[in-house]
């Protein structure tokens, strides 16, 4: 569901077509989302099946046809439901680097503080590019903060774990 909240509330901006849309999530939503191109046009035909949204064909000059998409009256309110339903409701995260450090104990100590280290380093960047990013305005500060909080607690966790296998 959380995909169909995405690309309505995009949709809720205005009109725009297929190549745009992609962009917009590429670049303006990048570091919160994961959606590729191919699974943003399956949704969007889903969408489109299910009324939320439509599309004309566009063509400007030589370039070739494009699709336009557009939110529908029923989309509004399916977006209006679902975001009601994100903000109010809960989804536990669950983090993919956990099931490594449940097997760690099989590889040798050193190897497992030298990966945990990369490791840390590599969020650590992450965080970094977070707290540099431009100001989008209005709530995407909270969206920021968000992934900032998330970032700093795992760089911490990392450190309580890599002193703790220091101390071994």
């Amino acid at each position: 569901m959380v995909r169909r909240l995405l690309l309505l509330g995009i949709l809720m901006e205005g009109k725009m077509h297929g190549y745009r849309l992609d962009q917009y999530v590429a670049h303006a939503m990048g570091p919160y989302t994961s959606l590729k191109k191919p699974t943003a046009y399956r949704e969007l035909e889903r969408l489109e099946a299910d009324g939320y949204i439509k599309h004309e064909v566009e063509r400007e000059g030589k370039r070739p046809q494009r699709r336009v998409y557009e939110i529908t009256a029923k989309g509004r309110s399916y977006f209006f439901d679902l975001l009601r339903e994100h903000l109010g409701g809960f989804a536990r995260a669950y983090f993919v680097d956990d099931i490594g450090v449940a097997f760690m104990d099989h590889l040798p100590l050193e190897e497992v503080r030298r990966l945990l280290t990369e490791k840390r380093k590599k969020t650590q960047a992450a965080l970094e590019e977070f707290r540099e990013l431009p100001d989008h305005g209005g709530h995407w500060r909270y969206v920021v903060s968000h992934n900032v909080a998330h970032l700093e607690a795992d760089v911490a966790w990392l450190d309580s774990i890599i002193g703790d296998l220091s101390d071994r």
